[in-house]
């Protein structure tokens, strides 16, 4: 009878022990990410942590032109591919911005890129847009263009790659 009451007692602290660590770590959240559990969990309150490729920053002056996440293979977030060019951008509201003005993307709170690539999106295809400094200069006849942007990190040798994301934006020029 004693053992009995001793293996009871074990088990509600274990399991006492279990729900306070799941409740306290950051790592509940990822425990039950992409689970079963996933939607109990969110309504008990364990906030799932949720892990994202990196977005560039991209900027007109001192506007900020809205960039949407496209393909990438990232970490352990695995690779995910989207629609390629500006059938992602249907809905989007192009930012204005004037003729010639300079576009500047950058990422910020990681290292710089090994690479990265503009594209202009034109008809069904894409031409290389060339850089200097982290910018390019938005098109002088007035209209709606769309950009895609590719970013990759590699080791310092070059020899293996730490991920990609590619990203994509609308202006219009005005």
């Amino acid at each position: 009878m004693r053992c009995k009451k001793t293996i009871i007692i074990s088990v509600t602290g274990f399991l006492a022990l279990l729900v306070v660590f799941i409740y306290l770590t950051p790592f509940a959240g990822n425990i039950v990410a992409n689970t079963r559990f996933e939607g109990y969990a969110s309504s008990v309150g364990i906030r799932k942590i949720k892990e994202f490729p990196p977005l560039p920053s991209v900027t007109s002056g001192k506007t900020q032109i809205r960039v949407i996440q496209s393909s990438y293979c990232w970490g352990n977030l695995g690779c995910a591919d989207y629609v390629r060019g500006n059938a992602m951008l249907k809905e989007i509201i192009p930012t204005p911005v004037n003729p010639e003005e300079d576009i500047k993307v950058s990422f910020a709170n990681i290292p710089a890129p090994s690479g990265l690539d503009i594209h202009q999106f034109v008809d069904k295809k894409s031409m290389k847009i060339p850089m200097k400094y982290g910018s390019f200069s938005a098109p002088k006849e007035k209209g709606v263009y769309y950009y895609g942007i590719f970013a990759f990190w590699t080791t310092d040798d070059g020899k293996f790659s730490k991920g990609d994301t590619s990203s994509v934006f609308a202006i219009e020029v005005r």
